[in-house]
């Protein structure tokens, strides 16, 4: 049997093989079985450092503002003293808040692949292991009658594939196998739904509370805490319930209103929002053609709002990576019902 690396796909021996295996859960050769280890040991030290960085530049840039002057009062050094400690303390906190959010963002991924691949069959979990070059097998520490310890190798355990699984797959990879073997998962996703898009919405007021007023912005975090109460066949009723929805929140919102020769669903403040619903593949295409058009007359940005998306989720993550690379400036809004 040829044993090689889940990495760079270089040939490894048998006995790297099973150290791999039950060391990092896959194979690797030793150079990636090194790089493993320092990512695991470095990973918590890296992302404190890239959160509290920002604050330090700030105690820095402070700081050669005040000790210019040589000679400065003692009493104006306390003051100082006890602003660079405060700061120092709001930027520490700052960090350890980020880092804790990233923390729970993270175990409540983990949390989603635990109980959506829980509900698969041995056979899928294998089918999903193979589809992800995932090992289904194991190999065991054991001694012989004559005290020498060898490996012997046995079939997963149904846990351990799930804890494999979650290792190495990612959350999308895993919801789209579910949804090709019709496993039920509607609850999961419609939390999942759910959190991310309070993230989204909580990330969006933590950038509004850092700058004085941004009409897009608000707009963006305003459409994002509506909830359709229902699924509808027709754009129109998604676009009415929308309209009707802004109309209680900004008094100047229109609908269809003709500009040179373009003509978005709804107008707020003079931002362009472009409805889609349901959201099919075509309904995507046609997307990048009126960002092209709209931002001549509608200076103050685009929204677009997508109600109901029937498309495969790597196509549609795909889409709004191509939209953030050519039209930054548009703001792609994904809504789910209840």
């Amino acid at each position: 049997m040829q044993y090689y690396c889940n990495i760079c796909k270089t040939d490894i021996t048998k006995a790297e093989f099973l150290f791999s295996i039950n060391k990092f859960d896959r194979p690797l050769c030793r150079k990636h079985q090194d790089i493993e280890r320092n990512i695991n040991s470095n990973t918590v030290k890296e992302e404190q450092s890239v959160y509290q960085e920002p604050e330090e530049e700030i105690i820095e840039e402070e700081l050669d503002e005040e000790i210019i002057d040589e000679e400065v009062p003692k009493s104006r050094w306390k003051s100082l003293v006890k602003t660079v400690a405060v700061k120092s303390g709001k930027g520490i906190v700052k960090g350890i808040k980020k880092l804790a959010d990233y923390s729970k963002k993270k175990l409540q991924i983990r949390k989603w692949k635990d109980s959506i691949l829980r509900r698969m069959t041995m056979s899928q979990l294998k089918s999903l292991c193979f589809q992800n070059r995932v090992s289904t097998k194991k190999s065991d520490l054991k001694e012989n009658r004559s005290g020498e310890m060898y490996w012997k190798e046995r079939n997963c355990t149904k846990l351990e594939l799930v804890s494999r699984l979650k290792n190495n797959a990612k959350l999308e990879d895993i919801i789209d196998f579910a949804k090709r073997n019709h496993i039920n998962i509607r609850d999961i996703l419609s939390d999942i739904n759910r959190k991310k898009t309070e993230w989204k919405v909580k990330e969006i007021t933590e950038q509004l509370n850092k700058i004085d007023g941004n009409p897009l912005l608000e707009l963006e975090k305003t459409i994002r805490e509506f909830i359709p109460q229902r699924y509808y066949d027709k754009e129109l009723y998604y676009q009415d319930t929308l309209a009707s929805f802004l109309q209680s929140k900004y008094d100047n919102t229109e609908i269809e209103v003709s500009r040179g020769s373009t003509r978005p669903d709804i107008v707020v403040e003079g931002v362009a929002i472009e409805v889609k619903g349901p959201t099919r593949n075509r309904d995507l295409e046609t997307i990048a053609n009126k960002c092209l058009l709209y931002p001549k007359y509608f200076p103050n940005g685009m929204i677009c709002v997508l109600f109901n998306v029937q498309v495969n989720s790597r196509r549609y993550d795909d889409f709004v990576e191509r939209m953030g690379e050519k039209h930054p400036d548009v703001k792609v809004i994904r809504i789910f019902n209840k």
